[in-house]
């Protein structure tokens, strides 16, 4: 890969990780109903799991795929039912209880975060999708995986900042205090968006079965 090849992998990974969707719905809900940390460790979790999917896609993800047509069915299934559970634990934590979370140990609360952010990534196929169709651009019989493997950090890398920025724009002390006075508001639409992302990604994947 040349250069101008590189910066063009740079530019495309930039635009998809701040494109809207499920995910940053997520990240968003996490910092704030739980704080700047805590959207720090979804985000870094968000971003290992694609530096994965990124991994896998450059080194045959399309084979496994192509040798099983329903795995992307399957996969997508799953993340439907984990963005359904996301938005029915805030649903609970918002009608049932006064607290979000009590008082955990902090260790485990994050580690809990990062989690999350991992699952929400590993369980989009979209994410897989994506780099199959970007890689596909750049992908060559002759390289090697010293080369798969920068080109999947690339990605983790700038995924894991561009949600890291997220996390900082929307834990400053503005966003915050608009956050803090509109919270079960800003919470109810959150689950409200993600049930109707999840049910909607399960019926386009009954619809392929």
């Amino acid at each position: 890969m040349i250069f101008h090849d590189w910066m063009y992998l740079v530019i495309v990974c930039i635009l998809g990780a701040f494109s809207p969707g499920p995910s940053l719905m997520v990240i968003l809900s996490i910092t704030s109903s739980f704080g700047r940390e805590s959207g720090i460790f979804a985000s870094l979790g968000h971003g290992f799991a694609v530096f994965i999917y990124a991994l896998i896609s450059a080194t045959g993800l399309s084979v496994l795929i192509n040798a099983n047509e329903n795995l992307m069915i399957y996969i997508q299934i799953l993340g439907a039912a984990f963005l359904l559970y996301l938005a029915l634990r805030i649903y609970i934590s918002l009608f049932f209880f006064e607290k979000k979370f009590a008082e955990p140990d902090q260790n485990v609360k994050l580690g809990n975060h990062f989690r999350d952010g991992f699952l929400l990534a590993i369980l989009n196929p979209k994410i897989a999708a994506f780099f199959l169709a970007l890689f596909s651009q750049f992908l060559q019989s002759d390289q090697t995986l010293s080369v798969h493997l920068l080109m999947a950090a690339i990605a983790g890398i700038i995924d894991t900042f561009a949600y890291i920025f997220v996390v900082f724009w929307a834990s400053t002390a503005i966003i915050q205090k608009f956050i803090l006075k509109n919270k079960k508001l800003i919470d109810l639409v959150f689950a409200s968006i993600l049930s109707f992302l999840s049910l909607s990604l399960f019926v386009n994947s009954i619809g392929y079965i």
